[in-house]
């Protein structure tokens, strides 16, 4: 289902909120767009009919409502959004060392929503065409990871995102890109090594 304008109204509406003032709060969050790219958010057939998705997850933010909301998908819980921490950036690429300690809340379907979910932002395209640069990942720690699944692993300081294999004797890990032009990281039982790992279980408003 498309962009519903009557609940986008609506919510601007209940938040004494102009279109000015949309903008104006969109670009404290990064993100610019001009008065007239929400106006035409507001009409019917505009040239921009609806916000791509990571303008979406913002104003969904701002406004206090669910982005399944605000694509007519989830009338009647409007008001039961859900955030979680997006706590920092995920190689998808060549691994790479990041701070894990931001606290920025991003919103999440209610849907997938579970305690205990984080959020990081996908950085290069070894996860691609599942996991694309710039996307945010939603992560459970406490979920069982078997052969197959996408996790969100940090390693010796490095963050990222791959695919989770473990070889049938149970004393090789192999992290997989998706990419083929990416290399596979092997952690063999010896190895001195540190690795957590979360199972990914959204990206976006995407389930997997």
């Amino acid at each position: 289902m498309g962009f519903n304008l009557e609940n986008f109204k609506q919510s601007m509406k209940e938040n004494n909120l102009s279109n000015q003032g949309l903008v104006n709060k969109l670009k404290e969050n990064g993100i610019d767009v001009t008065i007239d790219t929400i106006k035409s958010y507001r009409r019917s057939g505009g040239k921009n009919r609806q916000p791509t998705n990571d303008k979406l997850i913002v104003i969904a933010k701002i406004l206090n409502v669910s982005t399944d909301y605000l694509l007519g998908n989830d009338d009647e819980n409007k008001l039961k959004i859900k955030t979680i921490p997006l706590i920092g950036l995920a190689s998808c690429g060549v691994p790479k060392e990041y701070a894990l300690d931001g606290y920025e809340l991003v919103p999440v379907s209610s849907d997938i929503y579970r305690d205990g979910m984080y959020a990081v932002r996908a950085e290069g395209d070894s996860m691609s065409p599942k996991i694309n640069n710039n996307n945010i990942v939603y992560c459970l720690a406490d979920e069982i990871v078997d052969n197959g699944h996408i996790v969100h692993y940090t390693l010796n300081g490095e963050s990222g995102i791959k695919k989770y294999k473990m070889n049938e004797k149970g004393n090789i890990i192999s992290l997989v890109p998706i990419n083929p032009e990416h290399d596979v990281i092997t952690i063999y039982e010896n190895d001195p090594h540190s690795l957590k790992m979360a199972r990914v279980v959204g990206v976006v408003d995407t389930e997997f």
